[in-house]
Parts: C-alpha cells; sequence; structure tokens
C-alpha cells in the first residue's frame, strides 16, 4: 500500500491533468466511455462526476490520464508531475514549521 503523502501527490496529479483536460474542452461523452471501457465507471456526463470518479479510484492511474489524453490529441503537460499535494489543515492559514 502506497504511504500517505504518496497517494496525496498522486491526487494532486491527477487534479493537475484533469483541470488541463477540462480547460482543453475534453469530450465529455468520450470521458465518459472510456471510464466505463477501461474501468468499469459509469458516471453521468459531467465534470463533477467524472472528477469524483477519478479522484476516488486509486486504480485509475495519472499514467492512465495522461494515456486517455494523447489518445484523444492532446499533450499532457509535464509539469503535472512536479505539483505538491497540499500540506496543512484544512482551514489553517499558516503552517507550523518543524513539530
Amino acid at each position: 500500500m502506497a504511504s500517505y503523502r504518496a497517494r496525496m501527490k498522486e491526487k494532486a496529479i491527477k487534479k493537475a491533468l484533469l483541470r488541463q483536460l477540462r480547460e482543453s474542452g475534453a469530450d465529455l461523452d468520450d470521458l465518459v466511455e472510456w471510464l466505463w471501457d477501461d474501468f468499469g465507471k459509469r458516471v453521468r456526463r459531467d465534470w463533477k462526476s467524472i472528477e469524483q470518479a477519478i479522484l476516488g479510484d486509486n486504480e485509475i492511474t495519472p499514467q492512465d490520464i495522461a494515456v486517455y489524453m494523447i489518445d484523444a490529441g492532446l499533450q499532457p503537460n509535464e509539469g503535472a508531475w512536479d505539483v505538491e499535494p497540499a500540506t496543512g489543515l484544512p482551514g489553517r492559514k499558516g503552517r507550523v514549521e518543524g513539530g
């Protein structure tokens, strides 16, 4: 099982790739079909459902999303792999160093 930090890093990468997909105007019908055909996930044809399905499933990797993007004629942003997960507790304005 992957460490918490590794899972959070993977989720951050997925979010960056999903943001790129959304901004590129990716076809929702194609995404829904891909999720069903490749992962057996049935989702509604809206971004919220698609994002929840992808972010909530550890079987769908950032690499899977990147392959989908390439197949759809999009170039995945390589910088997505450099993103860092958010740290600290939700709602906190600052982080405590050290402790």
